[in-house]
């Protein structure tokens, strides 16, 4: 268990202790069963609270230290294989003790294995494994394979990092987070491009 988390339990064992005081000041308990169905009640309304907080609450916590990076990205990659510059988004899902990568470009799409974000020397830093699935049509020179990324976020708005695969090649990559709305624009768009590519393949076969 890290520190966070045992921050957190500590801070709800302090949050229950003040439910259950509140609770015996609008109505003591008066027998054996009463205080058993008090602590019944404060162990319910805490573990909601704590669900609800570890999902979503944290998030608007002005004290809570970890980055909020839940966000949708732009940007692009450059692998040494190549170095070809290549256009990439990154979607992050995230609650207080989880986070999901989930990066994409024209010719594959990786999703994080494992992750975590840690103070390195001072700076915080999003380090996670992945692996990478390219397209049917690329795998003859990309083949499935795994690798790890490092991204500094001193900055959530902008990430920049490297990463470095199990087929030896490293690379640079550097997002930008967008709006909602140009989030909404931008599935449109794709769901407008793969309407037109299928209509395309049916009509040629």
């Amino acid at each position: 268990m890290n520190e966070r988390m045992k921050k957190f339990f500590v801070n709800l064992l302090w949050l229950a202790l003040i439910l259950f005081v509140i609770r015996c000041m609008i109505s003591m308990p008066k027998t054996i069963y009463d205080v058993y169905g008090c602590i019944g009640e404060i162990i319910s309304i805490t573990v909601i609270l704590a669900c609800l907080y570890e999902k979503w609450l944290w998030k608007y916590n002005p004290l809570e230290k970890t980055p909020v990076l839940s966000k949708y990205y732009i940007g692009m990659i450059k692998s040494s294989n190549d170095n070809i510059e290549r256009k990439a988004n990154l979607q992050i899902k995230q609650t207080l003790f989880s986070i999901q990568i989930f990066l994409t470009t024209t010719e594959s799409k990786s999703k994080s294995i494992s992750s975590s974000i840690d103070d390195v020397f001072g700076e915080q830093q999003l380090t996670y494994c992945y692996i990478n699935n390219p397209n049917a049509e690329v795998r003859q020179r990309s083949e499935i394979h795994y690798g790890t990324a490092m991204i500094c976020i001193e900055n959530p708005k902008v990430l920049k990092g490297q990463y470095f695969t199990d087929r030896k090649t490293t690379g640079d990559m550097v997002f930008n987070a967008v709006t909602e709305d140009y989030k909404g624009r931008l599935c449109k768009k794709r769901i407008l491009h793969s309407l037109v590519r299928f209509h395309y393949e049916k009509e040629n076969g």
